[in-house]
């Protein structure tokens, strides 16, 4: 997979079985909560408001959002998973653009890989947050 998150053959899936995530998260002094949205291509959508019992850092609840949006897609049966954030850190460490320093870090970088093995194809890519304001109000929406 390249720096722009296109996978190794070049090309983005064309299946059926093809979703995409978006994804957010929010840490405050309240609590942590994420948002994720998961879209087929045929336009099925599922969509989640996330709270977590436990606090987190910014970068750790983004985390926390994209590996329960990969679970949901593996139930969901995708083949592919075309992951969008506005995380730069996360899009980047799992791209391996980023070198990952912190240990929390490393272990949230090596269950991400773990989960998205079983997908044929799986592409991270960092968006700009005005394009993810959907996950973001889903966030935002678990903490009331």
């Amino acid at each position: 997979m390249n720096q722009e998150g296109i996978p190794a053959t070049g090309k983005p899936p064309k299946d059926s079985r093809r979703w995409t995530l978006y994804t957010d998260g929010a840490s405050s002094r309240e609590g942590s909560e994420a948002g994720l949205i998961l879209t087929r291509t045929e336009g099925e959508e599922v969509t989640y408001s996330l709270c977590f019992d436990f606090h987190t850092s910014n970068n750790e609840v983004e985390y926390e959002a994209l590996l329960n949006g990969l679970r949901l897609a593996k139930q969901m049966g995708a083949e592919a998973v075309v992951a969008l954030t506005d995380s730069r850190l996360d899009a980047n460490q799992i791209n391996g653009s980023f070198e990952t320093k912190d240990k929390r870090m490393e272990k949230y970088v090596k269950i991400v890989q773990w989960l998205f093995k079983p997908f044929k194809e799986f592409i991270i890519k960092q968006i700009p947050r005005r394009e993810n304001r959907r996950a973001h109000a889903l966030s935002k929406l678990a903490s009331t």
